[in-house]
């Protein structure tokens, strides 16, 4: 256990550096999957690994020890944590929990600010706002709205305008608000994710252009919309929302302006691989803390 959680504890720093550059040679709907993949396991594997040496450095405590009573031989024959490591590691889990619950509350205050807009009467699913600042978000819920401002609307000729609502009917359609909270929570257990939380929202807006694109059957399209929505002005619509000009627009007009992307294979394995490995060091150290625990009698 002592080598394998310092592996677990350092998976996140190796998949948050790996991450973007294998996003990088994949299609964004498998990038946006592979990243929401990467970034959960990761922060499972530091939880978890906070966890096991919170409970190897504490087990050694003498007020644990003299309350369980564990076999000295055994005890002495397992991998030893230092108990100064065990505080610092239950400190950082506390820390991580303490990010995790504001985050789940910011973020549950803010989808109840929403409810007003969602609320607000809808032509099928989109909700024009009476406003000049050009805007436009995907609003997930029930029922799923897509919002967008009369200047962003006005902004648009007619086919362009096509381009935004099937950009974010995509969004909808694929359910990406739940990629995002997957990134938001894994950030808030692990502030080190916060780059691979990017590369995933990113991953996301691409997967949604490129679907839009699509949708209109126009490459050149859709990229004219979204450079002319960002020139129009800059939005970024409320945080629990996907909004259309968020995350690197100059990038995801240069893309769509360049051949459809195709996944490498190779990509594709490695990432998988990373995953694998991490997932076998989550499973030797699970067992290696049940035996801990068996030893302390727990």
């Amino acid at each position: 256990m002592y080598l394998t959680v310092y592996l677990l504890l350092l998976a996140p720093v190796v998949l948050a550096v790996v991450g973007p550059r294998l996003a990088r040679q994949l299609a964004p709907a498998a990038a946006a999957r592979t990243l929401a993949a990467t970034v959960l396991v990761s922060a499972v594997a530091t939880v978890w690994g906070l966890v096991v040496l919170a409970a190897g450095g504490l087990g050694r405590v003498g007020e644990v020890v003299a309350r369980t009573r564990p076999d000295p031989a055994a005890l002495a024959a397992t991998d030893p944590v230092p108990p100064v490591l065990g505080v610092l590691a239950a400190g950082l889990l506390a820390c991580g929990l303490a990010r995790l619950t504001y985050t789940v509350w910011r973020r549950r205050r803010e989808v109840r600010a929403l409810a007003a807009v969602r609320a607000l009467p809808a032509a099928g699913d989109l909700i024009v706002l009476a406003d000049a600042h050009p805007d436009a978000y995907a609003l997930p819920g029930r029922p799923a709205r897509i919002v967008a401002t009369s200047g962003m609307l006005s902004a648009l000729p007619s086919a362009e305008r096509a381009v935004l609502l099937a950009h974010e009917r995509a969004h909808l359609a694929h359910r990406h608000h739940r990629y995002t909270a997957v990134g938001e929570v894994a950030c808030a257990l692990n502030p080190l994710l916060r780059g691979l939380r990017d590369q995933l929202d990113f991953a996301l807006e691409r997967w949604a252009d490129e679907d839009a694109a699509e949708a209109v059957a126009s490459r050149w399209l859709a990229a004219r919309a979204l450079a002319r929505a960002a020139l129009a002005g800059t939005a970024g619509g409320p945080a629990t929302a996907l909004a259309y000009l968020r995350h690197r627009v100059t990038a995801r007009v240069h893309a769509l302006q360049d051949t459809r992307p195709e996944t490498r294979p190779s990509a594709a394995l490695l990432a998988a691989t990373l995953v694998a490995a991490t997932a076998l060091a989550l499973a030797d150290v699970t067992s290696a803390l049940g035996r801990f625990l068996e030893i302390l009698h727990i």
